[in-house]
């Protein structure tokens, strides 16, 4: 599969009925995993996720801050309103997303203070040395060529600039198993602790912090959508529209994501790096 075919196959992933099911049983708020020390609720485990990335963050209020792969916008909200910086940008495929993060962002009264941009991460719309700080939550596993993705994120970051990003990562599957891993989500592949403890050097950063945030997070944030779209199978298919084999393959997906996740054979961590 060429790049360009890549790309819109995750274009599509995001704008299809998928959109609507993220809506409704991530909580409309972010579609990313969530960090559960003392807590069951998905909702207060993803806020975590939030609170623990932005607290590696060195935030001034003549900072922009770029994140890549925004999704519903749910951490540049948050950035917004628990730092000074001078505005956020979110960088997004999707154009379904990007419309209700809009939408959702003005209701929140922050319209002036977060830009959504529709575009590809791949090959940013941004000049050399736009961002003082970057960002992104497990989405960087859709770049069908990561270690280009990183120089790309070093291009648009300006010297000494800060990149913080968590994603998704294998660990020990089988390749039966990483390709169903991979094809609940379309990718072509996911990356590891070593890829990116090799590569971000390579592109010009230094790494100055690597966070596993466990295989358990990951699993029981996939088990509670997993539970989530259980609880609201007959509402997503009579009611918004959405075909049952689509929920009944995500339902499925999903499912193999938790045991996988539950053996350790897929992880999830955090890396803080700086452009040299």
């Amino acid at each position: 599969m060429s790049y360009s075919e890549r790309v819109e196959v995750a274009r599509e992933y995001y704008n299809s009925a998928v959109h609507e099911m993220y809506k409704e049983c991530w909580g409309g708020e972010n579609h990313h995993l969530g960090i559960f020390d003392d807590t069951d609720s998905f909702f207060e485990a993803a806020q975590r996720s939030n609170e623990n990335l932005v607290s590696k963050l060195k935030v001034t209020e003549n900072d922009v801050i770029l994140d890549i792969g925004s999704g519903f916008c749910g951490l540049p909200r948050y950035v917004a309103k628990n730092t000074p910086c001078k505005k956020v940008v979110a960088l997004n495929i999707s154009e379904k997303e990007n419309e209700y993060a809009r939408e959702k962002n003005r209701e929140e009264g922050l319209g002036d203070r977060i830009e959504v941009i529709d575009g590809d991460f791949n090959y940013m719309p941004f000049s050399d040395n736009f961002a003082d700080i970057m960002i992104s939550q497990e989405s960087m596993l859709h770049s069908p060529d990561k270690g280009k993705l990183l120089v790309e994120c070093a291009r648009v970051l300006k010297p000494k600039g800060q990149f913080v990003f968590s994603d998704i990562l294998e660990k020990d599957l089988t390749r039966e198993e990483a390709e169903r891993i991979y094809s609940r989500i379309k990718v072509p592949d996911l990356s590891t602790f070593e890829f990116y403890k090799e590569k971000l050097p390579e592109a010009g950063f230094e790494v100055k912090e690597v966070q596993n945030l466990g295989s358990e997070n990951l699993g029981k944030s996939y088990q509670s959508v997993h539970d989530e779209v259980m609880s609201k199978k007959d509402h997503l298919i009579n009611e918004r529209g959405i075909p049952q084999e689509i929920v009944n393959n995500a339902l499925d997906g999903l499912k193999f994501w938790v045991e996988k996740a539950y053996e350790g054979k897929i992880g999830w961590g955090l890396f803080v790096a700086e452009l040299k």
